[in-house]
């Protein structure tokens, strides 16, 4: 039930965008017809503008949070498993565990410590190739690739649990924690892209440029 409110809630979200995406051009030439210092999209500078920074969407720093935070670690956890213990473990306290869940807790628990461990001997080991070439840490490679990299790790942790406790069988199974958040946020990351753009887009209105 959640999961069809949830997709209610972005279906009429969607909806709301994709009239705005379609209303901005004529207000804002309406606007600008009438003497407001906006921005005309359907211009000569505007169309030019426009096409200029259709991938701003695709490199914003809002998209580089909600594709590998957002959608690949939540539907990793959700898809291997991990997402019962976590709610169970906040709403029961400690859960029911097998012996083959806490062994496989165990294991992921223990990886995702060497690899968070094998990060910080690349931050601050002898030669500390994570920072910058002036020995900083902002601005250094840590910080560009942090959330990647940590996504990664969590995601990794999850399909290790997933494989460990049997929750998932076979090979198709396994590799749908890799994919299963982009199948079930499918929906949220194109609301995210178009707002995204139509805030780009009222941004070059507002601006008048």
């Amino acid at each position: 039930m959640i999961h069809r409110k949830g997709h209610s809630v972005a279906s009429a979200l969607l909806f709301i965008l994709l009239i705005a995406h379609l209303l901005l051009p004529p207000l804002a030439w309406l606007g600008s017809a009438a003497g407001f210092p906006l921005g005309n999209l359907f211009s000569s500078e505007g169309v030019r503008w426009y096409y200029l920074h259709i991938q701003d969407c695709y490199r914003s720093p809002f998209m580089a949070v909600v594709f590998p935070v957002v959608v690949l670690v939540l539907g990793a956890i959700e898809r291997s498993g991990l997402f019962g213990i976590i709610k169970d473990s906040i709403s029961k306290g400690v859960p029911f565990l097998t012996y083959r869940q806490r062994k496989a807790c165990l294991m992921a628990g223990t990886f995702l410590l060497l690899y968070l461990a094998g990060m910080l001997l690349l931050l601050l080991g002898p030669h500390a190739i994570l920072l910058s070439v002036t020995g900083h840490l902002y601005p250094s490679p840590f910080v560009s690739g942090i959330l990647q990299t940590m996504s990664l790790g969590f995601v990794l942790t999850s399909l290790l649990y997933a494989v460990l406790s049997f929750h998932l069988r076979g090979w198709e199974e396994c590799l749908s924690v890799l994919y299963w958040g982009i199948q079930r946020y499918d929906v949220w990351i194109l609301i995210s892209m178009l707002a995204v753009q139509l805030y780009n887009a009222l941004c070059y209105v507002w601006n008048g440029a």
